[in-house]
């Protein structure tokens, strides 16, 4: 059963707020890392585990016997990131059979044994083969996980593209979330890359998304002042067709890091802009 929270997202202008945690930055997954995941804010309703990849299986421990549990019981649902490679896993054959292996696998191992809430899918441009055994993996996925399943565990799609991408037009009925990846962009393409998928889902299950400060400030998402920021601009965004789901935001680990930044610094940033975006 969804949070209380979470169930309130539908009803306008209430918006969702996500983040996509890098777990390497967490104590448990790294030796020097500075904070733990459990660290996240209240206002959170979506936390997204984001792997890269060598990370300390005591991550995953803590992740399932104390992360998770925590962040749930304040009402965050906590969903696991994969890389679109993921489904297109040479060791499963391109056939029904192997699609439908594959997904279950998926669902196993990177969602059911820890405790999570679903299952978020980093999409890239694909074509050919790839492109047919992700789509089949997609629709077997949507039997266990998304808006076909009946099981309440979220499958999301996120992506730096337009609507105009192949996987994206193949499966976005099977998703409960369409989320793009906003990042560096100004206020002015917000309608313009809206409208590339307003002809498939409905506002209410698409979300847009800033990027934190990584390191190299790529972005300048979150530059000060807020008042004239790409994160401000992406939360009071609403499409010309009704409200948004929301927004996210990547590197959320790095919320608030001017050093040496205090944590109650780290969360005043995230809850700020989920006030903006549910006023």
């Amino acid at each position: 059963m969804l949070s209380r929270k979470f169930s309130n997202t539908r009803r306008a202008p209430y918006n969702l707020m996500a983040g996509y945690y890098r777990i390497w930055t967490d104590t448990a997954g790294n030796p020097g890392g500075s904070q733990r995941m459990d660290d996240l804010p209240d206002c959170l309703d979506i936390a997204f585990v984001f792997p890269e990849g060598g990370e300390r299986n005591e991550f995953y421990t803590m992740l399932n016997s104390t992360y998770a549990p925590t962040l749930q019981k304040r009402g965050t649902k906590v969903v696991k990131t994969v890389g679109i490679a993921s489904l297109t896993n040479t060791n499963y054959p391109n056939t029904a059979a192997g699609y439908a292996s594959l997904a279950k696998y998926l669902v196993k191992y990177q969602v059911t044994d820890y405790g999570l809430d679903g299952l978020d899918v980093d999409v890239e441009e694909l074509s050919g083969t790839r492109l047919q055994k992700a789509t089949g993996v997609f629709q077997e996925l949507s039997k266990l996980l998304g808006p076909k399943s009946g099981t309440g565990k979220l499958l999301i799609f996120d992506t730096n593209q337009s609507g105009a991408n192949s996987l994206f037009r193949a499966v976005y009925s099977y998703v409960d979330y369409t989320l793009v990846q906003s990042y560096g962009r100004a206020a002015s393409s917000y309608e313009t890359t809206w409208k590339t998928f307003q002809n498939y889902i409905t506002p209410a299950t698409y979300m847009i998304g800033f990027s934190f400060n990584e390191g190299d400030n790529t972005w300048h998402d979150t530059d000060a002042p807020l008042s004239s920021s790409h994160a401000k601009a992406m939360a009071t965004f609403q499409p010309s067709s009704g409200y948004k789901a929301g927004i996210f935001s990547y590197a959320i680990d790095r919320d608030g890091n001017n050093p040496p930044g205090s944590l109650s610094t780290v969360l005043a940033h995230t809850t700020g802009y989920a006030s903006l975006s549910r006023r």
